[in-house]
């Protein structure tokens, strides 16, 4: 028996945010997130695949870094989540939870990263950092998905639990 046949109520609605929570990850993934203007003449607009393809050029190591934790982590989250949903069966549940909630943790790495970068060039002082409704759309789908994650993860362990 899977999740998503065993699920009631609000819990049914689990796979299908998942699913739209890829979806909307993969369009995130190339829109403005920062705007940066250092002095009057030199405009960059910031999305996270701009900034892998920067840091690839710039360092390879922090590359590895950002697109492994800002990238990776958290759009394998999703797929492992989604498959575990609708594919996995309840009784194994605890097997699935602890792998995710370690990508869990290595995903939310992404939004301290951004914070980081926006200190950075403001604390700097020759330029300055707009933040675009990307920025806040990405946030919000990080932390909407660690919600979706949390009350996925409880429902496992509950149904886990009642199959023992």
């Amino acid at each position: 028996m899977t999740a998503a046949s065993s699920a009631k109520g609000f819990a049914k609605l689990i796979g299908p945010l998942s699913i739209l929570n890829i979806v909307l990850f993969g369009y995130v993934l190339f829109q403005p997130l920062l705007t940066t203007r250092i002095s009057f003449f030199l405009r960059n607009e910031i999305s996270l695949w701009q900034a892998g393809l920067d840091l690839y050029r710039i360092d390879k190591f922090l590359f590895l870094v950002v697109v492994l934790m800002g990238i990776v982590a958290p759009a394998i989250k999703m797929l492992a989540m989604t498959f575990a949903w609708y594919f996995a069966d309840v009784s194994r549940a605890p097997n699935y939870l602890k792998w995710l909630v370690l990508l869990g943790r290595l995903s939310m790495l992404d939004v301290m990263l951004l914070a980081i970068l926006i200190i950075a060039f403001k604390g700097i002082g020759i330029g300055t950092v707009e933040i675009k409704p990307g920025f806040y759309f990405y946030v919000a789908l990080v932390v909407g998905f660690l919600l979706l994650s949390l009350l996925m993860e409880k429902m496992l362990g509950s149904m886990s639990r009642k199959k023992r």
